[in-house]
């Protein structure tokens, strides 16, 4: 997708917006259009090239080892929770979060094992839920950190099998 802007600090204040928002990259580059050299005037064409993380909410994830122990030794096999300007992961099994940074990211970028596209998705009611308390190891950085996520086992059953009989 290409954005063309009047001028350079319009684009400079729509990447910055882009990089409160979502993980990226950017490569600038200027070329010389024109000189007059009678009134010392030069015009140059700048594009600035943005590459955005292509994670998605949802998306299942195998990290790289290293980046899984630098984030709080999270298990490697996680789920993306949420993206904003940092990659919010969370552990299916254990409940662990863990948010991956931007440069962390781009230093190693890697690909989603599944991507959670919407029209792919099976809609599920919920029929009952239990809280499961287990005995985790805790790393130094999740010590101290009030924990949203809770794990739970539920009874699922699929909207379309609803009201018929087996």
């Amino acid at each position: 997708m290409d954005f063309y802007f009047p001028d350079k600090g319009k684009a400079a204040r729509f990447i910055s917006f882009l990089e409160d928002v979502v993980p990226m990259k950017v490569k600038s580059s200027k070329k010389l259009i024109g000189t007059d050299d009678k009134s010392n005037v030069s015009n140059y064409k700048y594009t600035n090239l943005v590459e955005i993380c292509t994670l998605c909410k949802d998306d299942l994830l195998f990290l790289p080892k290293k980046l899984a122990l630098s984030i709080g030794n999270i298990s490697r096999l996680v789920l993306v929770k949420n993206v904003s300007n940092v990659i919010h992961v969370i552990d299916p099994l254990s409940g662990q979060t863990g948010n991956i940074e931007s440069d962390a990211y781009w230093r190693d970028p890697f690909r989603p094992i599944i991507t959670a596209a919407r029209t792919r998705l099976t809609r599920y009611m919920i029929l009952g839920k239990e809280p499961v308390f287990l005995e985790r190891n805790a790393s130094k950085k999740a010590v101290g950190k009030k924990q949203r996520s809770k794990l739970a086992l539920i009874t699922a059953a699929r909207e379309s099998d609803l009201g018929r009989n087996d």
